[in-house]
């Protein structure tokens, strides 16, 4: 008499909390934990963490990969019905299965790392000459956010901030972030191991970091300003050529976190008495007044003093250009001050004439 061994049930459906429990064991248990706690066949056990270490073969780089489905993980060489099925039962018995899925979130650990990282990028990032219209590319969250979500490359090194911190350095900076916390702790954020963090939070990160801030420009005080203007009257008397100043103050409620300064200047530098041109962009030392004449420093450290920000710290940016001007020369200058602690941003915005 032949005995017919009843068939394995199918795997769970996609995204269910059985499912969910199944891709945690496949993707966090160790090659002998797969192998001797979950009782998966030797080959099954290899098969899987082979493929979770990528190409090099070693777990903890940059080349690491996350089991994201069922379908994924039963692909995998010598998985098939019964290692499937130990895989649920392991899930089912230790607990790695939710009675509801998580919803997806860009959890606050995540949320800070990817804050240091923008920060980190912006300072390291040289700005680029854009096209017509554009601002340069350095300091834009549009180009240091992919850089802190999605790769790290040459020009935006977000991967060294994690590197310096003495983390392995994944070119996967949320990665490398999540690898200093999931060194043996399973919760919260590594509940789906240190690369399904990514592959379940970064939309929802880059929702929550794709925001541009709101600035509002604001009356300075009638005193200040009449203070201003008479600075602003010597300042031009004494000045070499025509040139002409203004000064713009702004406050700014934060959009994404942190407020990068190319994104203040992309929102004050349009509104200036010159429309800008696909200007020239530098980054300037931060908490210190710009390279200018004298009179022009003297005055934006009136207005730093008059509005109560002395000796708050600001990140300091540069546009200029030449605008068209038949027989003659125009140069247009803007001078932005970002004091992010305090949301405020000042602009001192220069028109220089020469007739050709």
């Amino acid at each position: 008499m032949t005995t017919v061994s009843a068939p394995y049930p199918p795997p769970p459906a996609e995204n269910t909390p059985e499912a969910y429990g199944m891709l945690r064991v496949a993707n966090e248990l160790t090659f002998e934990q797969l192998d001797d706690d979950v009782a998966l066949n030797r080959r099954s056990a290899t098969s899987i963490t082979e493929f979770r270490a990528g190409a090099d073969e070693l777990l903890g780089t940059a080349d690491d990969q996350y089991i994201a489905t069922i379908a994924e993980l039963d692909a995998l060489y010598w998985m098939g019905p019964a290692n499937l099925w130990r895989v649920l039962n392991y899930a089912t018995l230790e607990g790695y299965i939710p009675a509801a899925l998580p919803a997806p979130s860009c959890e606050a650990e995540l949320d800070d790392a990817i804050t240091q990282c923008l920060r980190f990028v912006e300072d390291a990032a040289a700005p680029v000459q854009g096209g017509q219209g554009s601002f340069g590319w350095g300091p834009f969250a549009d180009d240091l956010l992919p850089s802190c979500l999605e790769a790290s490359d040459a020009s935006y090194p977000s991967a060294d901030y994690f590197a310096d911190q003495g983390i392995v350095g994944y070119l996967e900076p949320v990665l490398g972030y999540q690898g200093s916390l999931c060194d043996g702790v399973p919760e919260p954020v590594c509940a789906l191991g240190s690369a399904g963090i990514a592959a379940r939070s970064m939309p929802q990160c880059e929702a929550v970091f794709d925001v541009p801030p709101v600035l509002t420009e604001v009356a300075p005080d009638p005193a200040d300003l009449a203070d201003w203007n008479a600075a602003i009257a010597t300042l031009e008397a004494n000045s070499f050529g025509t040139n002409h100043y203004w000064v713009r103050v702004f406050e700014y409620q934060p959009g994404m976190s942190p407020t990068l300064l190319g994104d203040t200047m992309g929102q004050v530098l349009p509104n200036a008495p010159l429309e800008y041109q696909g200007p020239w962009l530098e980054r300037e030392p931060s908490d210190t007044i710009p390279p200018m004449a004298a009179g022009a420093q003297a005055l934006l450290g009136d207005v730093i003093d008059d509005l109560g920000l002395t000796g708050a710290a600001y990140d300091v940016g540069i546009a200029a250009e030449e605008v068209p001007c038949p027989n003659c020369h125009i140069f247009h200058d803007g001078f932005v001050l970002m004091f992010r602690d305090d949301q405020t941003v000042i602009v001192l915005d220069r028109e220089t004439f020469w007739d050709s």
